[in-house]
């Protein structure tokens, strides 16, 4: 483990030094480095496999190495997408992986057609292999389009198909690996509309592991089924080794670090110099960072972000004079390609008119009734800014008398900063900062505003005053990537809206593919929650958990049914911390 240590140190070292998606391997040790590091597989447990619009697609990332079926520390990021028959994405999801686990979710809009997709996820790191990639089917129906040609079906004997056969459905359990000792049982079989119910899971060897569960209302239609942990395992097994590659090829680099985000800059004449140009990224939100790269003489550039918040918008400038003179361009998900995928056919008939018409009212009234059932998203570890531990004086202007410009401010409340003519004779701001011997240097000052870099002091000195909420300092010099600063300046506004407020649109922000978060799902409450007594409840998902583990002989899991009746599906899937698939399916029924 040591050695691959070693190996993974010094592979990266090598690759952090080209700034394109793909890398060039230069020497025989790069490829040795890259042989000695194994390849990727990832499992996605989701909730379903047909959709209504208004409805959520869950689904839980399992990521592991191939060389031993446990799961992978080597990325940090996984790439969820969602694609139609034309290979078109429907969404692009960016999972933060920990310890090979994530997870999250899609909410089915009125935008999106009738018709069949697919489910696809994988590393950056897996696309060095031709069809490591996952892929799961799953079908939408959106019955408020006029057109349904793509999943109409001519023949009539589609009536309820899966109906029928329910009633002779066992309640048991259905454990799609015999080997497993993980037992999944409920405390009845039969239930009333918004009862409790119990479900135990007994694990009899003691032997931990990760899972999801799934309590979904059983389909009367017939769609394809959810891909199990069993079948994942039985598929990827003979995973395609990496191509035996040499010097001078290219592969992707894993996301080890975090998430990856490439770029290039493009001249707006070809006499501009595309290398060594310092580029600056602004990431606001409560995990505010800044970050400052150079370009390689191609112009190509790499950020990486290691706590991106759940905020979609990231800046990114050329932090130097003439950056006016360049376009950015943003390489943000690697793609595959789809051109070779074979979907599910799913089919409706007419006759299923009245079922697809309640089950939409259904499904706008607990979208309506959202705001009092809402899920919450976890809180994510305190991050440090990205000053660290320097020491910052701020002044909060609330508690000083009120200038009416940034200028009066500065001179009459904030000691220590001041405003002076750079050599272009602009306004700027200045820090005393501890080194004041070393002025020669001429270093100049880092200026933050709401969490985003301004290299226009001039904007910020022209701002009123009476919008500024607080004015901060470090005194320390400052080393931010390839820059050196005399000084930091933190300055954030009431309503944190300098940039819409100033119409900056110089460097408009960078919308990033969604990050999604760790959620706590809402749980409907029965036994103590009165306020839901007179609310409707249509839930056709009445639990979803993931990642949970299992590390004791008995586990309770408890949930509340809702006023939906029929059978229910529930799904157990996951791995033991040895790699064991476990994938146990059981019914029960609502009345």
């Amino acid at each position: 483990m040591k050695i691959r240590s070693i190996v993974y140190i010094i592979f990266l070292f090598v690759l952090s030094m080209q700034a394109q998606r793909q890398s060039i391997l230069e020497t025989p040790e790069e490829v040795t480095g890259y042989h000695m590091i194994p390849q990727e597989k990832m499992f996605i447990h989701y909730n379903t496999s047909l959709l209504f619009v208004g409805e959520y697609l869950y689904y839980n990332v399992y990521n592991f190495t191939t060389d031993d079926n446990l799961l992978s520390s080597i990325s940090k990021i996984a790439y969820v997408v969602l694609v139609n028959e034309k290979g078109k994405s429907v969404f692009k999801h960016k999972i933060k992986l920990d310890k090979g686990l994530g997870q999250g979710d899609f909410f089915v809009p009125v935008s999106i057609p009738s018709g069949n997709y697919k489910l696809i996820g994988y590393t950056q790191w897996m696309l060095n292999t031709e069809g490591s990639f996952f892929e799961g089917d799953i079908s939408i129906l959106n019955p408020y389009q006029v057109d349904q040609d793509v999943i109409l079906s001519k023949n009539d004997s589609l009536i309820n198909p899966v109906a029928k056969e329910l009633k002779k459905t066992s309640h048991k359990e259905v454990d799609a690996n015999i080997k497993s000792t993980i037992k999944l049982s409920s405390d009845y079989e039969t239930y009333k509309k918004r009862t409790r119910v119990e479900l135990a899971i007994e694990n009899e060897s003691l032997e931990g592991g990760t899972f999801s569960i799934s309590v979904r209302r059983k389909e009367v239609f017939k769609n394809t089924n959810v891909f199990t942990s069993k079948e994942f395992l039985d598929k990827y097994t003979d995973i395609s080794k990496k191509l035996n590659l040499s010097p001078g090829s290219s592969v992707f680099l894993p996301e080890m670090r975090g998430e990856l985000i490439y770029g290039k800059i493009i001249p707006k004449e070809p006499s501009f110099t595309v290398s060594d140009q310092n580029i600056a990224l602004s990431m606001p939100g409560k995990s505010s960072d800044i970050k400052i790269v150079s370009t390689d003489k191609e112009g190509n550039f790499v950020f990486n972000l290691n706590n991106r918040n759940i905020k979609n918008q990231i800046w990114i400038e050329v932090f130097e004079e003439g950056r006016e003179n360049y376009n950015i361009v943003i390489d943000e998900i690697p793609e595959i390609d789809y051109k070779n995928l074979e979907f599910y056919k799913f089919k409706i008939s007419k006759s299923l008119k009245d079922y697809i018409e309640k089950r939409s009212v259904h499904n706008q009234i607990e979208t309506n009734f959202y705001s009092v059932k809402p899920d919450t998203i976890k809180q994510p570890d305190f991050v440090l800014p990205f000053y660290g531990n320097k020491e910052i004086e701020t002044y909060v202007l609330d508690d000083y008398t009120r200038f009416k410009t940034v200028r009066e401010t500065i001179l009459e409340i904030v000691d220590g900063v001041w405003i002076k003519k750079d050599n272009n004779n602009k306004s700027v701001f200045g820090v005393r900062t501890n080194y004041p011997e070393q002025k020669k240097d001429n270093f100049p000052l880092l200026l933050i505003v709401d969490d985003v870099i301004v290299q226009h002091h001039e904007d910020v000195i022209a701002y009123s005053a009476s919008k500024i909420k607080s004015i901060g300092y470090i005194k320390d010099r400052y080393y931010l990537g390839t820059r050196v600063f005399d000084g930091v300046i933190i300055i954030k506004t009431i309503e944190e809206d300098f940039f819409n407020a100033l119409n900056y649109s110089s460097d408009s922000p960078v919308v990033l593919a969604d990050l999604q978060d760790d959620k706590q799902y809402f749980g409907q409450q029965y036994d103590k929650d009165k306020i839901y007594s007179r609310i409707p409840d249509y839930r056709y998902q009445l639990l979803w958990r993931p990642n949970f583990t299992i590390n004791k002989k008995k586990t309770n899991i408890t949930f509340f049914t809702s006023d939906v009746v029929g059978d229910f599906e529930v799904s157990l899937e996951g791995f033991t911390t040895n790699g064991i698939p476990v994938s146990i399916k059981k019914n029960i029924s609502v009345e």
